[in-house]
C-alpha cells in the first residue's frame, strides 16, 4: 500500500512537469490554428455520418491528407506480401524496446479512451534514436486487418522523438481471459467526455502488456484520425493480447465503432521481424 501511495504522489509531480511536452496527444489530433478550442463532447469529426472518414478532408483544410494522402493508415496486412526475411532482419537489428512500469491518467476524449503516461522513462529505440512512450488509446473493432480479418479491438502505444517524429506499436485484442494488466484502467474508464481525467493508483507493467511472441509487421503510414499526418512508423504485433468479453463490451458500450476504414497500400513495403 505504501508503494502505491508513493507512486501516486510521484505521478502527480510528473504530470505537472511534463504536461508541456505533448504537442500531439495519443488521439492522433494535432492542434489546428485559428480553430476554436473544443471540448471532448463538442466533437467536430467523427467515425460516422456527415463528419465521418469520407468527409474528414472537408471538415478542416488542415485535414487534406485524410483524403489525398498516399501513405495512409490503417492497412490490411497480407502475410504473403511481406518483404523477405533477410531485409527484415537488418531492420530488426536497429530496433529495441525499453519498457518498464508507468503510472497513467485515463480519460474519455470523445473519440476514444486515452491513457497518458506520467513519465517519459519508457521508449522505443529506432536506429539509435529514442522515441518516448507518451500514451495509449484504443479502437473497436481493430483498425488494421491481418489477412483481411478484423480483431475485436486494437491498442495503439504512441511514441515521440525529440524532433516530433512518431512511432506507434499496435496490439490486436481478441476475446479471452481478463486482462489483468489493464484491469484497473478499465475499472476507471469514464463513460463520457465530461468526466475529469483520473490518475491510476497502480503502475501499468508495459512488458506484461505485450504478448509473449513479438513478431511485428513494420511499415510507414499515418495517423489514423485527423489530421492523418504521414511519416508515422508503425509496428503491428502479430500475436494478439486478450481481454475478457466484459472488458471488450465495456469499451464498445461507450464507443461502438471508432475505427477508420482500411486504406490503400500504394506499393509500400511491409516488413516482418521479431521485436527485441
Amino acid at each position: 500500500m505504501r508503494k502505491n501511495y508513493i507512486y501516486a504522489i510521484l505521478s502527480v509531480v510528473a504530470v505537472v512537469g511534463i504536461v508541456g511536452y505533448f504537442a500531439i496527444d495519443t488521439t492522433e489530433q494535432a492542434p489546428v490554428e485559428n480553430e476554436p478550442q473544443l471540448t471532448a463532447t463538442d466533437v467536430y469529426w467523427s467515425y460516422t455520418g456527415e463528419t465521418g472518414p469520407d468527409q474528414w478532408m472537408n471538415v478542416n483544410s488542415n485535414y487534406e491528407a485524410c483524403g489525398r494522402g498516399e501513405l495512409q493508415s490503417p492497412i490490411n496486412i497480407e502475410l504473403k506480401k511481406t518483404v523477405d526475411q533477410q531485409e527484415a532482419v537488418k531492420l530488426a537489428e536497429q530496433i529495441s524496446l525499453n519498457y518498464d512500469q508507468a503510472i497513467f491518467t485515463v480519460e474519455n476524449n470523445g473519440h476514444t479512451i486515452e491513457a497518458n503516461s506520467t513519465t517519459l522513462e519508457n521508449s522505443l529505440l529506432i536506429n539509435n534514436k529514442e522515441y518516448k512512450l507518451t500514451g495509449i488509446h484504443f479502437h473497436s473493432p481493430s483498425e488494421h486487418q491481418l489477412n483481411g480479418q478484423y480483431f475485436d479491438m486494437e491498442a495503439h502505444l504512441y511514441h515521440k522523438s525529440e524532433e516530433g517524429e512518431l512511432a506507434v506499436i499496435g496490439l490486436f485484442i481478441e476475446s479471452g481471459e481478463e486482462n489483468q494488466v489493464l484491469a484497473e484502467m478499465w475499472d476507471e474508464i469514464p463513460t463520457n467526455g465530461e468526466e475529469a481525467a483520473k490518475i491510476l493508483k497502480n503502475p501499468v507493467d508495459l512488458q506484461l502488456l505485450l504478448p509473449e511472441e513479438k513478431s511485428v509487421y513494420q511499415y510507414m503510414g499515418s495517423l489514423t484520425a485527423p489530421p492523418c499526418t504521414e511519416g508515422v512508423n508503425w509496428f503491428i504485433l502479430e500475436q494478439p493480447i486478450e481481454m475478457s468479453d466484459d472488458q471488450i463490451n465495456r469499451f464498445s458500450s461507450i464507443f461502438l465503432q471508432n475505427n477508420r476504414p482500411i486504406q490503400e497500400l500504394n506499393g509500400r513495403d511491409v516488413y516482418k521481424f521479431d521485436l527485441n
